[in-house]
Formats: structure tokens, sequence, C-alpha cells
């Protein structure tokens, strides 16, 4: 439905099926290769439509820990302006998790994977405040999405992981980027570090490669070697999903195949760390 107001601002509203276009990392943006044998995201841009599970930003860090659904979408123009979306989403909440999942002690503790349901409260979103689409094994009447690591993705895990974090804390989390190499059994994961950095301003992304060696601060439970496992038991150690996509670039002279990144979805501690890297210009 379109509507016109007396300042000359056009609104559309829809609460069905369809199609947004916003800037933004597409999920799953096509790849091109550049005169320099660089790959890279040929589209950047987020496709929204009501129904859709998003990821999206909060708490202390400003880090996508939550999930929402969307059920209406409303674009606003004046005159010549750049539209402006508004997403108008459910909050998810976690439900209660198997006996053989080791859970939060503290239930304020953000829970990035598990089975979820929608409540009822309600949020308006712009589009920057979401992060990644995210497509959850729905139940057969709709009523709970499970969204848990799979092959191939790249996931936030809290470092030296326990129970007894709590809340009041998060700002102080210690996390590593890690690469999901197998969900059948429990969670063989590869520890990623950053290849280089774009310049620090916001809105750039950031690249990860395997990682040579473990963090100084590694979880002694994980072994020494940058691949692991983390049991199912410890699925909670699972903070985020970071918005990612292979990338072929230059690296020192060589063509070294990376994870293109989301610098916004990255804990402090590993966006600000120094790693003695070449930075891109």
């Amino acid at each position: 439905m379109y509507v016109t107001s007396s300042d000359g601002a056009t609104t559309f509203s829809s609460s069905r099926t369809g199609n947004f276009l916003s800037p933004g990392l597409s999920c799953d943006a096509s790849r091109k290769t550049n005169e320099d044998g660089e790959s890279s995201n040929a589209s950047k841009v987020k496709d929204f439509q009501t129904g859709q599970i998003w990821s999206y930003y909060s708490g202390k860090d400003d880090l996508p820990l939550y999930y929402c659904r969307i059920q209406k979408i409303t674009v606003t123009q004046v005159f010549e302006e750049e539209a402006v979306v508004k997403i108008c989403v459910y909050r998810l909440k976690a439900t209660p998790f198997p006996a053989n999942v080791i859970q939060w002690e503290d239930k304020k503790m953000p829970v990035g994977c598990g089975t979820f349901m929608v409540t009822k409260i309600f949020e308006a979103f712009t589009t920057d405040d979401v992060s990644l689409l995210v497509v959850p094994q729905t139940s057969m009447d709709g009523t709970e999405h499970t969204i848990l690591p799979k092959t191939g993705d790249v996931w936030a895990i809290y470092r030296s992981w326990t129970c007894h974090k709590e809340f009041k804390d998060m700002g102080s989390c210690s996390y590593d980027i890690v690469e999901v190499l197998d969900n059948t059994l429990d969670y063989k994961v590869l520890a990623l570090e950053p290849a280089l950095f774009s310049n620090e301003e916001e809105g750039k992304n950031s690249f990860f490669r395997a990682a040579e060696s473990r963090h100084p601060d590694w979880d002694v439970e994980d072994g020494l070697e940058v691949t692991f496992t983390i049991p199912k038991s410890k699925m909670l150690r699972f903070s985020h999903q970071i918005p990612a996509t292979r990338v072929t670039k230059v690296v020192n002279g060589d063509l070294k195949e990376l994870f293109e990144v989301d610098s916004r979805a990255l804990p402090s501690n590993v966006r600000f760390q120094d790693h003695g890297v070449k930075r891109e210009q």
C-alpha cells in the first residue's frame, strides 16, 4: 500500500512476501575476478523478505547475538532522496536445551545456536541493524526454528569457554574465529587468523585465512592443533555466525583463497588485535 503525506514523503508498507534490496554484504554474493586475479563480491546487497530469519546487532559489544523474524517491511521516500527501509520484526527466544547440552547458568546470556521460537516482542529495525540472513530448519507447524553451525560456516566462538560466564561481563569476553569443517557428530573446526585488513573505516571488510598456530591464550582442552573439535554438549561456545564469503586475493605476491568477512560482526578483541599482517591499501 502506498501513502503520500503532506511533506511529499511516499511510504510503501507490506507484510506480504516480497523482495527489498538494500546496500550491505550479500549472504550469497557471486564471485568476480578482476585484472589483478583478485576475486571480490559482485553483489553488495541485502535482500529482505517477510518471514525471513535474520541475526541482529545488540548488546554491549554491538554484535549480532540475537535472531528475529521479519513481519513487515516499509519503504519511505521523500522526493528524490534515497529510500529509507524499515524492518518490523519479532524477536526469537531459545527453547530449553536437551539434558546433554551444558547450559548457561546465567539465563540472560545470549544463545547463538539451538532451537528458537518467535516471541511477541516487536522491534522496528533499519537495514543496518541486521547482520546475516539465516536459513533455519523449521518445524512442520512453523513455530520452531533450529539454527546450528553448519559445514562451511564462519563463527565467533568464546575463548576459554565456561558455562559460568555472566551477562554483565559480556563486554570483556574474548573470542576466536573458526570455520566449521564438519558437523556430523561433534563440531570439527579450523582456527582462522587475519590475513590482511582493509583500512580501519566503518563498513570495510576484513580477510581471514587458516591459522598457522593457535592463539597464546587458547583453551587447553582444544589441544595445540589449529584443527580441533567442539563437542555438541558445548554448542553454546558458538557465539554468533560471521557473514563471510570465500574470495581469492594476492597476499605477499601469492594468490590465496581467503574469507572476506563483515568487520562489524567481529568481536573487538579480534578486530583490533595486531598480527603484524600487511594491510591492504
